[in-house]
This record gives structure tokens, sequence and C-alpha cells, in this order.
């Protein structure tokens, strides 16, 4: 993705946000940023932002993207064990709901930040007490 008409202040801002684990990103945006004029800007005017600076900072920000990844994790849990509920009140549960709340509590990893990680484990004991209930085993 190429951003064009950034001010040298929005470069540095967006180079100061990005991660340094990627070294030829932070020269190429150098580069870029020290080549193309700009007019000086006025005292006290702050620079428009820019959708695409957001959407860069967005999108090279991994602890943001690992953390949203781990939120959908506990989410689709918590989503599945809504459904199984939802049919057992109503009746017998679908096949492929107890598939589906299996996969998840076998597949599902552990975060690493201690409030997620025991969110996910209260989740996954009520999904095997609900499956318990049902005599299957995870």
């Amino acid at each position: 993705m190429r951003i064009d008409s950034l001010s040298p202040m929005m470069a540095r801002n967006l180079l100061a946000a990005l991660p340094k684990s990627v070294p030829g990103l932070v020269n190429r945006l150098d580069d870029q940023a020290s080549a193309l004029p700009h007019p000086l800007p006025t005292p006290g005017a702050t620079p428009p932002t820019s959708v695409q600076m957001l959407v860069a900072i967005a999108a090279n920000n991994p602890i943001a993207e690992r953390r949203r990844k781990q939120a959908r994790d506990v989410e689709r849990g918590i989503d599945a064990l809504d459904r199984l509920h939802k049919e057992l009140v109503a009746g017998t549960p679908n096949v492929a709901r107890l598939r589906e709340i299996v996969e998840w509590s076998q597949t599902v990893p552990t975060p690493p930040e201690p409030e997620l990680a025991a969110l996910m484990r209260e989740i996954d004991v009520r999904v095997r007490v609900e499956l318990a209930k049902l005599d299957i085993q995870v």
C-alpha cells in the first residue's frame, strides 16, 4: 500500500506508531517523506488525519491484531454456548452445533494475557459441563 501526500510531521507520527520489527519499511517511509516537497505548516494548525494513514497503522499493529484474534476466539465460544442453550430449551441440540463446540474446545489456544486466559478457562469449563450433560467427552 502506498501512502501519498503525507506532511513530514504525519510521516514522523506514522513512523513512531509502526513497529520497529519491519526495518525496510521504516527506511522506505523515511525516503518518501524526505523526497516529497511539502509546504511548511502554519503554527497552531494540526495536519489532517488521513484515512490511508489510519489504515496503515491499524494494518501494521501485530499486538492489536493478536488481541483481536483472541477476542474472536473467546466470542466464538460464547456464541456457540448461547446457540446450544437455545437449542436445548427448544428441544434436541443440533449435531453440527455439538461438533462445533467440541472442535472449539479442542482447538482454541490459551492466550498469554492472564485476564483473557482466565476468561477462556471459564468458558471452556462451561463448555465441558454442557457437553458432559449430553454424555460427550472432550
